[in-house]
């Protein structure tokens, strides 16, 4: 919106900027709130938008207007939808909720200019998510990476290890507060192939299989507050990716996550050194598939290899691994979630 400061002028230098004015507001594109000339009346109205979504998703849709000049701009409408399983945002985004089969919903947008009114309409599929069972072989020792990271630079990783013996143990890392911490729980599947997750504390979570585990897993998280959501997990070692000690040596640049710019070098006789925390040495080994790193100071670092990981025939190029840190006695020290690290 164009604002005017009115003041008080000479009559010359007065004409002066209101031809100035004018000849600057004669040239704009777009009509009526935002149409080309003055003149402009609201002529249609379109949705552009995902003609379908999955349950539990989300999909964000805007409106076009049309003007009687033949412009067209993104306006802001009054949206409604027709559907008891989804709503849809006053900025155009439409949820959807558990639905036992594919439904269909009717998206509508309302804009109003100088007393025109138009109306679009936009049919949206729902679609239900097919779930797989789980099955206690697909979990026992499996072990399961979270990471996130927003575009203000706030970051969050966890992983998850389901143990054979129906333990389950948590790692979590938040920055900002930069801490992390630990927790263990149980994991137990019913008759219908639902996973359950009792974690101390944070009482029971329902998790469905809706993509394939042994690859990159997507499943959805019911914590039974709130509108359940979809995960995107990562494999992690030591099975069925486990630490190749024959491809390690050399030098690596983190480039992601919480350490991000650290210095790692892994020399051939088992030794290495990082600039992290203002400069470590460390001997290294591969145990049972976890590589594990011990700090002069005692300390014990077991990085978890991650699926995402690329690898030459001769070493890897980009190493990617989940960090927890244990305590010369064994206790648990930190999690400092993911790290990437570019070989140099």
């Amino acid at each position: 919106m164009r604002k005017f400061i009115v003041t008080f002028l000479p009559a010359s230098l007065l004409l002066a900027c209101l031809a100035m004015v004018l000849s600057t507001c004669g040239g704009g594109s777009g009509g009526g709130d935002g149409g080309g000339g003055s003149t402009a009346t609201l002529t249609g109205l379109s949705i552009s938008g995902p003609s379908s979504m999955p349950e539990y998703g989300t999909a964000t849709y805007t409106a076009t207007a049309t003007w009687s000049d033949n412009s067209t701009t993104t306006v802001t409408p009054t949206w409604s939808d027709n559907s008891q399983m989804a709503s849809i945002s006053p900025g155009g985004v439409l949820s959807c909720q558990t639905i036992d089969n594919d439904q269909a919903a009717r998206i509508t947008a309302t804009y109003s200019s100088r007393g025109i009114t138009e109306t679009a309409t936009m049919d949206v599929a729902l679609t239900n998510i097919a779930t797989i069972p789980f099955t206690a072989q697909m979990l026992s020792s499996a072990i399961l990476f979270d990471e996130n990271t927003s575009a203000g630079g706030n970051y969050d990783s966890s992983l998850v290890i389901f143990n054979a013996d129906s333990s389950v143990e948590q790692y979590e890392y938040d920055n900002p507060p930069n801490a992390s911490n630990y927790k263990t729980g149980t994991w137990s599947i019913d008759a219908s192939g639902k996973l359950f997750v009792n974690i101390s504390g944070q009482g029971t979570v329902t998790v469905e299989l809706i993509g394939d585990l042994v690859y990159v897993p997507l499943v959805l998280v019911d914590e039974g507050t709130g509108t359940p959501y979809t995960v995107q997990l990562e494999r992690s070692g030591p099975g069925p990716y486990p630490f190749d000690s024959a491809l390690l040596p050399g030098t690596y640049v983190n480039g992601t996550g919480a350490r991000i710019g650290e210095r790692w070098i892994f020399n051939s006789n088992g030794t290495g050194s990082t600039t992290g925390d203002g400069g470590w040495t460390f001997t290294w080994s591969v145990d049972s598939g976890i590589l594990k790193v011990v700090f002069s100071n005692g300390y014990v670092g077991s990085m978890y290899l991650r699926q995402s990981s690329q690898v030459s025939p001769t070493s890897y190029t980009i190493l990617k691994w989940a960090f927890v840190m244990h305590t010369p006695t064994g206790e648990f020290g930190a999690y400092y979630g993911g790290m990437e690290l570019t070989r140099q």
